[in-house]
Formats: C-alpha cells, structure tokens, sequence
C-alpha cells in the first residue's frame, strides 16, 4: 500500500495588524490591534470573529501546506482583510517551520 499523505501543516499565527475605525460606527467589537491567535488545523482560533475566520480560510490553508499567493511580498506571510465594510480589519497570517 502506497502513503499518499500530503504536506504535514504549518503552525500558523494570525495578527491583528490594523483595525479601521468608522467616523459613526467606531471600530470592530471584535479585534484590536495587535492581537495574536493561533490557528489549530481546520479549527476557529476561541473569540475569534467567525466571519472574519470565514474569510481568512482560504488563505490560512494555502500558508498552512506551504502554498503562496502571487501577490504575498514575503514566503509564508499573507494579508487578509475581514468582510466587514464599515470597520475591516486587516490580518497578517504567519506560517512557521516549527
């Protein structure tokens, strides 16, 4: 029998590098600057915005397999924005050899 196992993941941190803030409707209640997770394999980081993670998904497995989105500057870090169009937040997602 062949193993047909795929790339081990990454450890992958998220950082919450800036938070927009609204003139009327302030900023998100969910993330403030600077704030880090850490993404358990296929699991929403505790007291993470659910429709935020829905968005980072995508991204958070291609960094965890060891993929690379054309337009990342550096191997192994992204920038995800949140959904949310009045107060976004942006993510930096960090994926590490360890």
């Amino acid at each position: 029998m062949i193993n047909q196992q795929g790339p081990k993941p990454k450890p992958i941190k998220i950082v919450v590098e800036r938070v927009a803030c609204h003139p009327e409707r302030g900023t998100c209640h969910c993330h403030q600057e600077g704030q880090e997770f850490t993404f358990d394999f296929e699991r929403c980081p505790a007291d993470f915005c659910a429709a935020a993670f829905h968005s980072l998904w995508p991204h958070l497995r291609v960094l965890e397999l060891g993929g690379r989105h054309p337009w990342d500057a550096e191997e192994g870090v992204t920038f995800v924005a949140c959904p949310d169009p009045n107060k976004p937040v942006v993510f930096k997602i960090i994926a590490s050899e360890k």
